[in-house]
């Protein structure tokens, strides 16, 4: 603490004896936050997940607080959090929530979250998207079958936020989650995986063929209402244009001209996606149609 003395800035110097024990209050309160932040510091000085690196904390914080819990990263971190989950007896979930288009919202899907939790799982992630489930090319889909580990559960709120792929991708699919030792926990699809890993003989197979043929079910009849949906919107976009209703969205030709110009100057699709603005797959459309027209 400093004073203004004769002109110039000091040290302050206490004259009462009240302001004197206000000071050896200060400097005892400062000489303990200094110990314990020591003490603090030396107690988690490497990542609580053992891998050797130093614990992250909040640069702007006035003492040492702990950014991750005592972890270095939140890698870490979720690593830490389902060891101690496992530990007490805790099965372990990844929650992949889907919604197809923009419109609809993500949030109708988050009381999955707390019904997974209140059901004695620990949510390991909880991975979200806007795509279409016709897709297996789904990039939050493919982190977590990444994520998965043996012994987890992937939960969904029906097996068309899964899949809604033709049979054999969506199966193939199905069989990329159980080769990471993981399985499905989905609303109306009746799992019998614990039954039938106590079960053994002819009991254990029946018991996994059922199950098979009930999933096998479950994702064809997820199949068949997304083909009964888009035909449906054909038919009706077929009706609209008959009765002059319906013109369809117009071009954006600037987007095109721009898309043409990318690729005819040698950039990759990636990039003239990137570039444009625009998805890979209208480039290749774009282009496709830019060719034909040439060949005419």
């Amino acid at each position: 603490m400093t004073a203004k003395l004769n002109g110039r800035w000091g040290p302050y110097e206490p004259k009462t004896p009240a302001d004197k024990a206000k000071a050896r209050k200060q400097a005892g309160e400062r000489r303990q936050s200094q110990a314990q932040a020591r003490a603090f510091l030396d107690k988690h000085k490497s990542c609580a997940a053992g891998c050797g690196r130093p614990v992250a904390f909040y640069e702007d914080s006035p003492v040492p607080s702990l950014k991750h819990g005592g972890y270095c990263s939140e890698e870490c971190q979720r690593a830490g959090e389902r060891r101690q989950a496992l530990g007490a007896g805790l099965k372990v979930a990844r929650i992949y929530m889907r919604v197809s288009t923009d419109e609809q919202d993500l949030t109708r899907q988050a009381a999955i979250v707390e019904s997974t939790r209140a059901a004695g799982y620990y949510v390991a992630g909880i991975y979200r998207e806007k795509a279409s489930g016709a897709r297996a090319d789904r990039a939050e889909l493919l982190r977590m079958i990444g994520d998965l580990q043996p012994g987890e559960v992937v939960v969904a709120e029906k097996i068309d936020r899964i899949s809604r792929l033709p049979l054999p991708e969506a199966e193939r699919l199905v069989a990329s989650i159980r080769a990471q030792g993981a399985r499905l926990a989905v609303p109306g699809v009746v799992d019998l995986s614990d039954l039938a890993a106590e079960a053994t003989g002819v009991a254990k197979v029946v018991l996994e063929s059922v199950q098979d043929m009930l999933l096998k079910l479950a994702l064809q009849i997820a199949r068949d209402d997304y083909e009964d949906h888009r035909e449906r919107q054909r038919q009706g976009v077929e009706l609209a244009k008959n009765a002059g209703r319906f013109t369809g969205r117009k071009p954006n030709t600037k987007v095109h001209d721009r898309i043409v110009a990318l690729r005819t100057a040698g950039h990759s699709i990636p990039e003239t996606a990137r570039l444009a603005g625009c998805s890979e797959s209208q480039v290749k459309r774009v282009w496709a149609l830019n060719k034909a027209l040439e060949r005419e």
